[in-house]
C-alpha cells in the first residue's frame, strides 16, 4: 500500500509539472501576442495591405520603383540572432518588404526597407549616418591621409526610424558631384512619412 501511495505521489508531481509548464506556455504566448512580440495573422494581413498600397500608390516625385514586388532580401546571418528564419513568429522573412527607387533626373538611388516592428512600439529614430565623398575621400582636407582613387565617388545618406508599429530603413545614394547634400533624401523621407500617416 505504501508503494502504491509513493507511485501516486510521484505521478501527481509529474502531472503537476507538465500541466504547470503547459499553462505557463499558454500564458507566455498570450503575453507575447499582447506585447506585439509575435507576428500574428492579423499583423501579417495588415502588413500585406500596407506594402501593397505602398507599391501601388507611393509615387515620390521623379522616382520610379524598380523591384516591382520581386524578392530582394539580404540573408540575415544566424550568428547574430540565431536561426530566426525557422520561426515565422520572429523571422524577418514574411514581415519585411524592400523597394528600390531610381531617379533618372539626377542619378540618385533610394533603397527602402519596411518591416513590422516586434515588441514594444513607439516612434523613435534608430539610425542616421552619412558618407560624403568631398569630406571622407578628399586629398585636400584634414582626412587626406585616407584618400584613394579606388574608393567610389558617391555620397550616401541613411535613416532608420520606427513609427506606427513599423520599422523603416532607407539609404540614399548619389553621385559625388550632386551637390544638394541630404536635401533630396529629406524630401523623399518626408513624402514617405506623409504617405504612411495617411495610409495607416
Amino acid at each position: 500500500m505504501k508503494k502504491y501511495k509513493v507511485i501516486l505521489l510521484i505521478a501527481g508531481y509529474i502531472s503537476a509539472f507538465i500541466l504547470g509548464g503547459f499553462a505557463y506556455s499558454i500564458v507566455a504566448k498570450v503575453h507575447m501576442v499582447d506585447a506585439g512580440n509575435v507576428f500574428t495573422e492579423e499583423s501579417s494581413e495588415r502588413f500585406q495591405k500596407l506594402t501593397e498600397k505602398l507599391a501601388e500608390d507611393f509615387r515620390p516625385a521623379n522616382y520610379e520603383e524598380v523591384v516591382k514586388g520581386s524578392d530582394n532580401l539580404l540573408t540575415v546571418p544566424d550568428s547574430i540572432l540565431g536561426p530566426q528564419q525557422e520561426d515565422i513568429a520572429t523571422s524577418i522573412f514574411g514581415r519585411q518588404k524592400n523597394y528600390i527607387y531610381k531617379n533618372k533626373a539626377d542619378g540618385t538611388i533610394v533603397l527602402l526597407s519596411i518591416s513590422t516592428r516586434l515588441g514594444p512600439q513607439h516612434p523613435q529614430w534608430q539610425h542616421s549616418i552619412c558618407y560624403s565623398d568631398a569630406r571622407y575621400n578628399s586629398p585636400e582636407n584634414d582626412l587626406r591621409e585616407y584618400y584613394s582613387s579606388m574608393f567610389p565617388a558617391i555620397n550616401v545618406y541613411q535613416y532608420g526610424f520606427e513609427k506606427n508599429g513599423y520599422s523603416i530603413n532607407s539609404t540614399f545614394l548619389s553621385h559625388a558631384d550632386f551637390h544638394e547634400g541630404s536635401n533630396p533624401f529629406v524630401d523623399f523621407i518626408t513624402q514617405l512619412d506623409s504617405f504612411l500617416d495617411e495610409s495607416l
